[in-house]
C-alpha cells in the first residue's frame, strides 16, 4: 500500500516487530538521544499517572527532540496481575506528531518499542558501567523484558553462559530452550533468585514492579565487579544489597525523584547520576574491576519517541500501516 507523507498512519505490533532496528542500532540511537538529553536539547516532563486499581498503573510521557524532528507521546498501562489472566502486564501506544504543525503523524502499538528501548537503554548502561570482559548475565523475570534484555546484551557482549530465573518455572524453561536454540552459549535455569546473582556478572531484574519491594536480593549476593540493571522499579533489591554498589545511575534525575515522591522505589538510595552523563564522558563511569555498579531506568519518553520516529520513517520506506481517514 502507498503512503503519503502527510498520511496518519497506524502501525500495529506486527508492523512494528518488521522494522524495528536491530538491538546494536538500537543502543547507538539511544546514545544520540542521550547526548542531546545532555545538552539541554529535549524536552520532557516527569510521568503523570492515573491509578485506577491498585495494582496498576496508566502513564502519559510525552517527550520532544527537535533536532531530531521527533516530538510525541507513550499512554502506557502497568498490569502486574493481567498474566493471571492471560493479558499483557504491559500495554499501549505511542502518538507521534510533526513538530512544525503538531499535527499527528503516526499511532503505533508501544509493546514492542517499549521492550526494545528498555532492554537497549540497560544494554547501553551497561556498556559505561559493565566490565568489557563480562561474560556471564542473569535474568530473574523471564517475559518479555527477559526475552528482550537478553537480545540487547548478547549484542553488547561476548557472553558465555545465561542464568535464567522465574517464580513460574514453566515460563523460565520456555525462555531457555528459546535462548538455547537462537544463541550459542549456555543457558542454565536456575532454581533460586540467589543462584543467578551469585554467579553472574551481569544481572537484570525484570519482573512485575511490587510496591513496598519484595526485595529477594539480598547483601553479599552481587559479587565486586559485577553489573545489574533494575527495570522493575528496584523491586527485586533489599535496600541493604543497594548500599553495596559504587556507583548508581538512572535515566532520569527528576522522573527518578518523581517517583519516589509517589512511594515508588522503597529502600533505593538517592540518585544524582544520569545515564547522559556517562554518554557524553562528563562521569568516567567504573573506575577499577572491582566495583559494583547499578543502573535502575525507569523508561522514559525520550527513548520511546526516538525509537518510534526511526520505526514509523522506516514503515513509510516500505508502505507499512493503515493510512487512517482523517
Amino acid at each position: 500500500m502507498s503512503l503519503s507523507n502527510d498520511a496518519l498512519i497506524y502501525l500495529s505490533a506486527e508492523d512494528v516487530a518488521a522494522v524495528i532496528p536491530s538491538p546494536a542500532v538500537l543502543v547507538e540511537h539511544l546514545e544520540s538521544m542521550f547526548r542531546h538529553k545532555a545538552q539541554g536539547n529535549t524536552e520532557m516532563p516527569p510521568k503523570l499517572g492515573i491509578h485506577p486499581s491498585d495494582d496498576g498503573f496508566l502513564h502519559a510521557m510525552p517527550a520532544s527532540i527537535p533536532k531530531l524532528s521527533a516530538a510525541g507521546l507513550k499512554w502506557v498501562a502497568a498490569y502486574p496481575k493481567n498474566a493471571a489472566h492471560g493479558l499483557p502486564q504491559v500495554s499501549g501506544l505511542v502518538i507521534l506528531n510533526d513538530p512544525e504543525t503538531g499535527i499527528a503523524s503516526a499511532i503505533l502499538d508501544a509493546s514492542v518499542i517499549t521492550a526494545s528501548r528498555t532492554a537497549a537503554a540497560s544494554a547501553l548502561a551497561a556498556r559505561y558501567l559493565a566490565r568489557r570482559d563480562s561474560g556471564t548475565l542473569g535474568i530473574l523475570g523471564c517475559g518479555v523484558q527477559g526475552r528482550s534484555h537478553l537480545e540487547a546484551f548478547a549484542s553488547e557482549f561476548s557472553l558465555r553462559s545465561v542464568f535464567a530465573f522465574d517464580v513460574n518455572s514453566s515460563t523460565a524453561t520456555r525462555f531457555a530452550a528459546e535462548a538455547s536454540d537462537s544463541h550459542p552459549f549456555d543457558v542454565v535455569i536456575a532454581t533460586s533468585a540467589r543462584e543467578v546473582v551469585v554467579n553472574c556478572d551481569l544481572v537484570i531484574t525484570a519482573g512485575p514492579i511490587t510496591n513496598p519491594p519484595h526485595a529477594a536480593i539480598q547483601p553479599g549476593w552481587l559479587q565486586p565487579g559485577a553489573f545489574a540493571s533494575s527495570i522493575d522499579y528496584g523491586s527485586y533489591w533489599h535496600a541493604d544489597a543497594l548500599a553495596e554498589m559504587d556507583i548508581l545511575c538512572t535515566d532520569d534525575i527528576a522522573q527518578y525523584a518523581s517517583h519516589q515522591e509517589h512511594g515508588y522505589l522503597q529502600g533505593l538510595p538517592a540518585i544524582d547520576l544520569e545515564l547522559s552523563r556517562l554518554v557524553t564522558g562528563e562521569h568516567s563511569g567504573r573506575l577499577d574491576a572491582s566495583q559494583r555498579t547499578f543502573a535502575c531506568n525507569l523508561g522514559i519518553a525520550l527513548e520511546d519517541v526516538v525509537v518510534a520516529k526511526n520505526v514509523v520513517d522506516r514503515a513509510r520506506q516500505l508502505g507499512l500501516g493503515q493510512d487512517l481517514a482523517r
